[in-house]
């Protein structure tokens, strides 16, 4: 069951890549990209931080195998890509 997450993670994570490394290349090299990026990556932040804690506390209730820990790591991976991603569509929008 984690697997079909993981995986579907890894596409969330390249999708958002792409994404990202678009708007980089297009809108993220003036001001208002700027802007747009740096209130962006201030969110994620904020959110790796509370993945970080939530995966020291799943791993502190159960033990996870290397492998589940690994998978673990991936989606938390892939959605705060996808967070970014987000955001920055939104701020896009809003600025």
């Amino acid at each position: 069951m984690i697997s079909i997450f993981s995986t579907i993670a890894t596409f969330m994570l390249a999708f958002s890549i792409f994404y990202v490394g678009s708007f980089v290349a297009t809108e993220g090299k003036d001001e208002r990209g700027q802007q747009i990026m740096g209130k962006a990556s201030i969110y994620t932040y904020i959110l790796v931080t509370v993945g970080f804690v939530a995966i020291v506390i799943v791993e502190a209730m159960m033990t996870l195998s290397l492998e589940q820990f690994m998978e673990v790591l991936g989606i938390v991976y892939g959605l705060l890509a996808t967070v970014h991603a987000f955001l920055i569509y939104r701020f896009k929008k809003q600025y």
